[in-house]
């Protein structure tokens, strides 16, 4: 067939032939207009960040993203296959920043054209601050009572403070830390104990939760005053008597809580010594308090003794018998 022929053939009818090209048209057209849909789903959202700055705001776990597609193309991608992100790696001072929301694409949605993605919100509003690392005191935290008749005595935290990092602005409301709690329901012995450090508060991390607290646990004393404790005058010479211008005194004691209410005043003395008197006289003499084992002495009274000797009068104790006489024959 020649040029003119073939010419001749397709302009032949031209007309119809146009309408049927457009009517074709129109129809793929519609085809497709009729798979085209919307669909909504969340995804990942990731903060890219200068490292030496940190937010003092929520940031979002998920972003709300729309694509329109392809019925099939859209409902083949995964979550996971999209990933939505802002970029705030070029922040170098404190401050409130806008960033638009991106998105990028992996696995099925790599390959799938066209699509139309928009999030929601498509950008995001962050304040950040330099990071800091700061020492904060730590305090212990008890709970319970010991054994009965016993109390604490001492506490000792190791370390005594934590190493945190967080925004400036919210490391400098924090006083102190406190640990996890201990029971020291019914123990008397001393103890030590690895400990943590209770964090409530999202934007500090503790750098350093190696603690362990010790505590000391110890018979809970109390000090009592024991009423007429009698003095005693020893090792006065046969040959001698002595009276003192007091007859009791006083003793104060520190005992365990436990044996308060035992202590009686015949069991313990306040004692003068007289080994060294030989001779009649008044005598100031120290008194020593005996006192029960288990008892701390505090304090006694009086301290000495005003004494006064004398000369014992020995008698006869036996006189000689005269020999009975022999009867009479």
């Amino acid at each position: 067939m020649t040029t003119g022929r073939f010419f001749k053939v397709i302009t032949r009818n031209w007309a119809a032939k146009l309408f049927c090209f457009a009517i074709a048209v129109v129809v793929v057209l519609f085809n497709r207009m009729g798979k085209i849909e919307d669909r909504t789903m969340n995804i990942p959202f990731k903060l890219y960040t200068n490292s030496e700055y940190l937010t003092v705001q929520d940031i979002p776990r998920t972003i709300k993203v729309s694509l329109r597609g392809n019925k099939d193309d859209i409902y083949s991608i995964l979550s996971s296959d999209l990933t939505a992100f802002a970029d705030f790696t070029n922040v170098a001072e404190n401050g409130s920043y806008a960033r638009p929301i991106k998105i990028e694409r992996s696995g099925s949605a790599l390959y799938i054209t066209p699509l139309e993605i928009h999030t929601t919100p498509n950008q995001i509003n962050l304040a950040f601050e330099r990071k800091t690392i700061k020492r904060i005191p730590l305090e212990p935290v008890v709970r319970g009572t010991p054994a009965e008749g016993y109390e604490i005595s001492g506490t000792f935290l190791s370390p005594n403070f934590v190493t945190v990092e967080g925004p400036e602005s919210v490391l400098d409301s924090i006083s102190s830390f406190k640990t996890t709690s201990v029971d020291l329901d019914g123990h008397s012995d001393n103890f030590s104990v690895q400990v943590g450090v209770e964090n409530s508060n999202k934007f500090v991390q503790v750098l350093n939760s190696d603690v362990r607290l010790s505590l000391s646990i110890a018979k809970i004393m109390v000090v009592r005053t024991v009423q007429n404790v009698t003095i005693l005058l020893a090792e006065c010479a046969d040959n001698l008597t002595a009276v003192p211008n007091v007859q009791a005194g006083s003793i104060k004691l520190e005992v365990n809580s436990r044996r308060a209410d035992t202590i009686q005043a015949s069991s313990m003395k306040l004692v003068a010594e007289m080994g060294s008197i030989k001779e009649p006289g008044t005598y100031i003499l120290p008194l020593k308090p005996a006192i029960p084992s288990g008892m701390n002495m505090v304090g006694f009274s009086p301290e000495t003794v005003e004494v006064t000797v004398t000369s014992r009068n020995i008698t006869q104790e036996s006189q000689e018998t005269p020999a009975p006489e022999a009867p009479k024959e």
